[in-house]
């Protein structure tokens, strides 16, 4: 009973971040502005390209909209257990193929300490990773180049996933407690 839980939570957090990526390609786009502007002053257009939903866990895979050569971006929740998303964090953290660059905390928009977070870069590929926790659950965004890994984790996209789970994780944990 409890899988059918997770599931059907994973389920509506994919159907969210599948809602928000169209809504953002689909966005109205100004093209009374040069290209040379467009490019210094917005960020570029995240596309999604697919997902994967698992017990306990979700990946949203991303690319930017160069056509000649994408830039592929993860997106990688786990939300398993409070035990799980430590054991996951540290071994970020700590492991031999990469190399820690950050560590420290996680705050949300209004300045609140959420969790912990590490970037890192992996030495025989040159990819980066940004991994955090939020209460029981563990988020990671890996790119291949730093700059894009925190211009997404920045995004709306990303906000607007963890939001979700949030709220979802929170309807869950209240309908289990009640009577």
């Amino acid at each position: 009973m409890r899988n059918i839980g997770y599931l059907s939570i994973l389920l509506a957090t994919f159907l969210v971040g599948v809602v928000v990526t169209n809504f953002f390609r689909e966005a109205p786009r100004r093209d009374s502005v040069t290209t040379a502007e467009l490019a210094s002053d917005t960020p570029p257009l995240f596309i999604a390209t697919g997902s994967s939903l698992e017990s306990g866990y979700q990946i949203y895979r991303y690319r930017t909209p160069v056509s000649s050569d994408p830039e592929e971006i993860t997106l990688y929740g786990d939300f398993r257990s409070a035990e799980v998303t430590r054991e996951t964090f540290e071994s970020n953290a700590t492991t031999d193929a990469a190399t820690l660059i950050e560590r420290g905390n996680k705050f949300d928009e209004n300045g609140r300490r959420i969790g912990q977070r590490v970037v890192t870069v992996f030495k025989r590929t040159n990819q980066f990773r940004i991994s955090w926790t939020e209460g029981d659950v563990f988020w990671s965004v890996q790119a291949p180049s730093l700059e894009l890994a925190r211009e997404f984790e920045e995004s709306q996209i990303v906000h607007l996933i963890t939001m979700s789970n949030k709220s979802l994780h929170r309807g869950a944990g209240q309908r289990a407690s009640q009577p």
